[in-house]
């Protein structure tokens, strides 16, 4: 498995002290031990429950009237100095929420007017399978493997194969002496960008730093004064460091790997010392091809089209079956787009446009989508003028797909007119 680091390698301390392995090898993982993770996470999946909770429409944030009894559920309960407190002003529970999304825990539904966050009940049954070891690695690898911004709703930085390299260098770079902010605020504003303050709440649950707070020294929402390293942060996170560097920011990750592969064969050297941890959170298997018809209601704003759309057609032929039914014209180049179970988008473009994926709209059967009932797509038409059609996925209908035709079952209002500058 040959693979190539640039000088971030360098930067990264990677070799444990005899000392530093024997602290590994005794540490145990309960609910408040490395750090309060596991007690957290399972405070909120208690809280969203087996129906679901509502979020956002946009982001898919926590509402703003769960945040105050979310937050009395945490271990550290923030006492909010905002009048309107969003996800973020609680940086544990932002940090938690994304372990969830990324964990492929939970996935988003649209019910009529309200979206949804929901817990995948063939995902909780392998998270309740795991042991406390394997959980509190399950979602580091989450964190370290998918977390990205975008799941909390902010500009993803993109920059890097591996979302946890900053944070690694952080910790290993900033950290080295502790960090004291009680003598400038303006360390307390360069948390905000680097690492971030979810993921400096989530080197505090996983018990890689402790954090002292004191609101009569600060005013700010989370009243830090003093961040130190843990010796449990400082020996795991040279066990990760390899692997952290080599899928760092400038395509230094030079091979091909599965993700099942990955996943087995990451934290190699930490399985050694840790007996208790076998198992991973495996993802779901994707690769079943729906049958029959899928049901999408298609909208423009208020005027929409309900479509049966047989699962054997190409995402070429559901683009064109969607412009006939608005009397759209075929003239230009589209994508649909959507977000996985992790909430990070995901985009199929049509073969001529320079998307940088090698796979296009022709090479995917509808039925290969990872659809579900509510799940919402868009499809982006006209790169010039942007359309952008909300697709919601309403139901499945068993059906010989060979024989099915796509076809509208439903109207409602009068499509806008695609070109209604143009003169006669």
């Amino acid at each position: 498995m040959p693979f190539k680091l640039n000088n971030a390698m360098n930067k990264l301390e990677t070799q444990l002290t005899s000392s530093e392995i024997q602290y590994v090898k005794n540490q145990t993982f309960i609910d408040n031990e490395p750090g309060t993770l596991l007690k957290d996470f399972s405070s909120l999946l208690d809280f969203i429950g087996t129906t679901g909770i509502a979020v956002s429409k946009k982001n898919h944030l926590f509402s703003i009237k769960l945040l105050p009894s979310l937050n009395q559920l945490m271990s550290t309960p923030l006492e909010s100095k905002l009048k309107r407190p969003q996800q973020k002003s609680f940086p544990h529970i932002n940090g938690l929420y994304l372990l969830l999304r990324a964990s492929g825990l939970s996935y988003i539904v649209t019910e009529k007017k309200d979206v949804k966050l929901i817990i995948s009940d063939v995902a909780l049954e392998k998270w309740h399978s795991l042991n406390p070891s394997e959980r509190y690695f399950a979602l580091f690898y989450a964190w370290w493997h998918r977390g990205s911004d975008e799941i909390i709703g902010e500009r993803d930085r993109g920059f890097c194969k591996n979302y946890f390299y900053e944070s690694a260098s952080f910790f290993q770079q900033t950290l080295k002496k502790g960090c004291d902010l009680s003598q400038s605020r303006n360390i307390f504003e360069s948390l905000r960008y680097r690492p971030g303050f979810h993921n400096l709440a989530l080197m505090e649950l996983f018990g890689f730093v402790s954090i002292a707070l004191d609101s009569a020294m600060s005013k700010e929402n989370w009243p830090i004064v003093k961040i130190k390293p843990t010796k449990w942060g400082e020996a795991l996170l040279k066990c990760f460091a390899k692997e952290t560097a080599s899928f760092n920011s400038f395509n230094s990750f030079e091979f091909e790997i599965s993700d099942d592969e990955q996943i087995e064969s990451w934290g190699a050297e930490v399985k050694a010392y840790i007996p208790t941890w076998i198992n991973n959170l495996e993802p779901e298997d994707t690769d079943d091809v729906i049958e029959g018809e899928i049901i999408f209601k298609a909208s423009l704003g208020k005027v929409y089209r309900k479509l049966a759309i047989p699962s054997t057609i190409d995402l070429d032929e559901l683009a064109s079956s969607i412009l006939t039914a608005f009397n759209f014209n075929n003239d230009h180049l589209y994508e649909f787009v959507y977000k996985n179970d992790c909430g990070i988008t995901e985009r199929i473009a049509h073969s001529y446009a320079d998307s940088g994926n090698e796979w296009g709209t022709s090479d995917y059967l509808v039925g290969q989508l990872p659809l579900y009932k509510g799940m919402e797509l868009i499809f982006h038409f006209d790169f010039g003028d942007d359309w952008e059609f909300l697709l919601v996925v309403e139901s499945f209908m068993e059906a010989d797909s060979d024989s099915l035709k796509p076809k509208v079952i439903e109207q409602q209002g009068t499509p806008p007119e695609q070109y209604p500058d143009w003169d006669d």
